[in-house]
């Protein structure tokens, strides 16, 4: 299933929200507190209504009202969920909820469904188990478990409805036959017709001939012996299919794990080769240790880099302020070599001009100052009753003078001084007036300040010298490192180290993949191992060089036969039950030796009908054993299975660190801490609640039968590092390859950036 988008007309303290989602990973960002944990309520509303406990929680104090829709996509179809709860009042002033739902076609707008539980018409799951699995709250509520998810979870996977019952059918099976027959055989309807039995055969012990029902007890005796030796032939046929396949199953696994040692043998071989590869003569250029090395020559490549065009920019500047001064110098000197009178007169009007600048500018401040304060003073003359009019006016009409000499003296005057002055400076050859007072000074002091000047250029002419010295000094010893390792040197240094370090760190990354591959197959091996370690070395020489139909064994239905056994041995223990009863009777009868024929008759009518219904307290005896035994192998497969598929996530999740989970039949997680099962309890916080999105996740692909949604993770990750955050993610993101979508809704930025290194995403915010 995907989601589209949805519409919240009224939830919680959201209001007409539309959120449209995209396929894949959808991050959805908000700060504490924006309603996201409102919308995965929303979502969780749409499919199953409010929860019992919640009703009043998400209705909207000012519109009494909680409703909105989704769209998503489904199997090949579109729909869309309309669903709304109004808080209404009765006649008697009782508050109560009325809830509509209806699923539609979103191409044709029909009406599809008008189920009130889209989430059991969709995925089949009821909503407790929704909650359990694809809805992962925040941290404090990420634990799951509980006798009625382990319910649910065996009512799915024994009858493929989370709503039948498997305790409730053996519990009706058991009134049914408590009607027929107690358990002390002393009550019941057989015992009530066996005791009228009993009252027949004491009255047949006046009677003369009991012929008759001996002739009928021992016809029914032959059949009855003739069926158990029928179910006993097929009994051993079954045995010795069963004792077959094992032997074939047990070859399997033994060839497996010699496909499995030599697959380890291989990855073995190639890290040998990448420890220490020829092709670098024998460095470790993979360790950690050599690529931190390299990293750190790189740091100083690049910080000695950094001060060499730094240094080579300050000389550089050096040069050029003395090439500037020159110049301009040689200008002054013409200027005056031509007429001195007149470069001294541009000297004195360029001062004069800056001068006048700077008291247009004071006066213009000073004029300022004066118009707020009269302003000021006129606004106390306006509330203050007592002074006369013709004040107030005046000290109007000084603001504004004062204002007007303001900007005269700023924005005129100033600005008429400050064009003369960028006029004058044309004449030298300089940008500004600061400029030009650094030639005049130069001027004044001549070769004194030149010779300042290209002072401080042979300070940075040696500075960049030993700048030079010392990044030569690092690149030789760079390039040293790496003709060692026998790695390729092209004219550039920082390239040259920047393609072995990538080199290093890809066969580090290689040499991480097959050592993880080692581990896991090293795991199965050591599975494998343990099965067949419950067999004696002659069983499994034995069943190794047996021969074996191999295309009987492919279609062998293991189960089915299994089942079969177990009901014919059932079978034939009621027959045996029953043979020994009739030969019991039969050696009562042979006692006497009267039987009148109404009285035989009465009792073979009795016996048939107690046999008619033994025959079913058998049969509901065999229904409620083979359902119990059932539900009780059930549970206990389910647990192991659910275990192990969580068990190899949270592995892949810890780099191997937890891969030995145990759930009890209520789903209660524990695991193993390498020498004892432990309560999951005792878990890190982030751990524990990365071991239970990976049980969620396990349980997900057990129970649902139908469709999938979209995960939810309302801030799931804020108790787990970077690192298992990241492997998570890459998780969810491997799963969106198979159209699995997820919503990530968080109030931080690390998911967003871990998911840009990952691959795709779509981004949202509330």
């Amino acid at each position: 299933m995907t989601f589209e988008a949805l519409y919240i007309k009224s939830f919680g303290k959201l209001r007409d929200k539309t959120i449209a989602f995209a396929e894949g990973v959808n991050i959805l960002e908000g700060g504490n507190e924006s309603g996201k944990s409102t919308v995965c309520a929303f979502i969780q509303f749409m499919f199953y209504g409010l929860p019992k406990q919640e009703k009043k929680r998400y209705i909207s104090w000012e519109t009494s009202l909680a409703a909105g829709t989704l769209t998503f996509f489904d199997n090949g179809g579109h729909y869309r969920i309309e669903r709304e709860a109004i808080l209404a009042t009765s006649a008697d002033g009782k508050e109560y909820i009325r809830e509509k739902c209806a699923v539609y076609d979103a191409d044709t707008n029909t009406v599809f469904s008008k189920t009130r539980s889209p989430g059991e018409l969709f995925f089949g799951v009821s909503a407790s188990v929704f909650e359990s699995t694809v809805y992962i709250r925040q941290t404090a509520d990420s634990k799951i478990g509980g006798s009625a998810l382990g319910e649910e979870a065996e009512n799915i996977l024994f009858s493929g409805n989370e709503k039948i019952n498997t305790g409730k059918a053996i519990e009706k099976l058991d009134k049914a036959r408590v009607f027929l027959l107690h358990k002390n055989h002393k009550g019941g309807k057989i015992s009530e017709l066996e005791d009228a039995r009993n009252s027949l055969e004491d009255q047949l012990e006046q009677a003369k001939t009991a012929g008759g029902d001996i002739i009928s007890l021992e016809g029914s005796l032959r059949r009855l012996q003739e069926e158990k030796d029928s179910t006993e032939a097929r009994l051993s046929v079954l045995r010795t299919e069963l004792a077959e396949y094992e032997k074939y199953s047990v070859k399997k696994a033994y060839l497996q794990r010699r496909s499995e040692k030599e697959r380890l043998a291989a990855t073995e071989a190639k890290l040998d080769a990448l420890y220490q590869p020829p092709e670098h003569d024998g460095v470790e250029v993979a360790s950690l240790s050599y690529i931190e090395m390299l990293e750190k020559k790189q740091s100083a490549l690049s910080l000695a880099m950094s001060r060499y065009n730094d240094v080579k920019k300050e000389l550089d500047e050096a040069n050029r302020k003395i090439s500037d001064m020159s110049e301009k110098l040689d200008i002054f000197e013409r200027i005056g070599a031509k007429d001195e009178k007149r470069r001294d007169a541009l000297v004195e009007r360029m001062e004069q001009n800056q001068k006048n600048m700077q008291r247009c500018n004071l006066f213009g401040i000073i004029f300022a100052v004066l118009a707020v304060i009269s302003i000021a003073v006129a606004l106390i003359f306006r509330k203050e009753q007592a002074f006369p009019e013709i004040l107030k006016y005046l000290c109007v009409t000084c603001c504004l003078l004062f204002a007007a000499l303001s900007a005269y003296l700023i924005f005129f005057k100033k600005a008429e001084h400050a064009r003369a002055i960028q006029a004058q400076c044309k004449h030298f050859n300089c940008t500004g007036y600061a400029e030009f007072k650094e030639l005049v000074k130069a001027a004044s002091e001549d070769e004194a300040y030149m010779l300042f000047i290209r002072g401080t250029r042979d300070e940075k002419t040696e500075k960049f010298n030993r700048v030079s010295n010392s990044l030569d000094a690092i690149s030789s010893e760079i390039l040293a490192i790496l003709r060692k390792a026998r790695f390729d040197i092209s004219e550039n240094t920082s390239v040259s180290l920047s393609e072995a370090l990538e080199k290093c760190r890809a066969m580090h990354t290689q040499i991480t993949a097959l050592e993880a591959s080692a581990s896991e197959q090293k795991i199965r091996i050591e599975t494998i191992e343990e099965e067949l370690s419950a067999y004696s070395k002659e069983y499994l020489r034995g069943a190794y060089y047996a021969e074996y139909d191999e295309e009987a064994m492919a279609k062998f239905n293991y189960n089915w036969k299994k089942k079969e056994f177990e009901t014919l041995s059932a079978t034939k223990t009621g027959l045996s039950d029953r043979i020994h009863q009739i030969e019991l009777e039969l050696t009562a009868l042979r006692a006497v030796n009267d039987d009148p024929t109404a009285l035989a008759e009465e009792v073979a009518a009795l016996e048939a009908e107690i046999e008619t219904l033994s025959h079913k307290w058998s049969a509901y005896m065999l229904a409620m054993e083979a359902m119990d035994a059932a539900s009780g192998k059930l549970r206990e497969g389910i647990s192991p299975k659910i275990a192990k598929n969580a068990g190899k996530l949270l592995g892949a999740m810890t780099d191997g660190k937890y891969t030995e989970l145990g759930l009890d039949t209520e789903f209660l997680m524990r695991f193993s801490d390498g020498s004892s099962m432990r309560d999951a309890s005792l878990l890190s916080a982030g751990t524990g609640d990365l071991a239970y999105i990976c049980l969620r996740i396990a349980l997900i692909d057990l129970l649902y039968k139908k469709s999938v949604p979209p995960f939810l993770f309302d801030e799931s990750f804020v108790r787990m590092d970077d690192g298992r955050m990241k492997k998570l993610l890459a998780l969810i993101h491997k799963y969106a390859g198979v159209h699995y979508q997820s919503v990530i809704f968080t109030c931080h930025t690390r998911e967003k950036e871990a998911m840009a290194e990952i691959g795709q995403y779509h981004l949202l915010s509330i």
